[in-house]
């Protein structure tokens, strides 16, 4: 039972090995999938800058159109000035031309702040392309990274599975029938330690009079509360005194 028990611990280990693989294969795409999240949310900030960047310079070519416009119209008013017969006449063109006057004046001053919201709306879009750029970046890296990580880890999951093909042939059929179920039903551990009577599995106190049976290692036996295989974790010392 001894030498059944060393190989139930071995066994233990591999699966642990065997699960924590998986786990990192399950895993490590989803930070992948978290860079293209990010990455697609940065493009759709981009993108928006980009709109509102084409909204300001659209302000400001519609006001500077408006100004010229009006230029043209103080202009062509200034000539009718030497034209004109009559003072009334002339005075009519000088309010005119004051009008007009405070209308480009008006649209002088909306190109101003256009020019000043395009160069910060410049800015956001520079900002918001070195973020794209920087999380293709990170991407195209994530990329490199999982498809060497996979590679090996599935290289060593599968040198670790025949490991385990090997184990298995010096089980009981019986007895890994019964690990194997236990391994389902407690998140993948089967096998624990008992140290100074506590079972390593659940921290709960192992009876005193099992405990000592545990000690003699001459059947297999199980924690009273989480049903684990259990051992003396003394054991392991002994093999590895006895293998020096």
């Amino acid at each position: 039972m001894r030498e059944i028990l060393l190989n139930l611990i071995k066994l233990q280990d591999l699966d642990l090995q065997i699960k924590k693989i998986n786990q990192t294969l399950e895993t490590e795409p989803e930070i992948l999938s978290n860079i293209k999240e990010k990455l697609t949310e940065a493009k759709k900030e981009l993108e928006d800058a980009k709109n509102i960047l084409a909204e300001k310079e659209k302000v400001k070519k519609d006001a500077e159109w408006e100004l010229e416009d009006t230029e043209a119209r103080i202009k062509k008013s200034k000539q009718k000035m030497m034209e004109v017969k009559t003072n009334k006449e002339y005075q009519a063109l000088l309010v005119e031309i004051e009008e007009l006057k405070k209308i480009a004046s008006e649209w002088e001053e909306k190109i101003i702040i256009a020019l000043d919201e395009i160069e910060e709306a410049k800015k956001v879009v520079a900002e918001k392309e070195e973020k794209v750029k920087e999380l293709e970046k990170r991407l195209i890296e994530a990329q490199k990274r999982l498809e060497i990580s996979f590679t090996n880890l599935k290289k060593e999951l599968l040198d670790l599975r025949k490991k385990r093909e090997e184990m298995v042939k010096y089980i009981p059929k019986e007895i890994l029938q019964r690990y194997d179920f236990i391994r389902q039903h407690r998140n993948g551990q089967a096998v624990v330690a008992v140290n100074d009577g506590v079972c390593e599995g659940c921290h709960m106190h192992i009876p005193p009079q099992n405990y000592n049976e545990l000690l003699r290692v001459d059947k297999l036996m199980t924690c009273p509360s989480c049903q684990r295989i259990i051992y003396w974790k003394g054991l392991l010392e002994i093999k590895n005194n006895e293998e020096k």
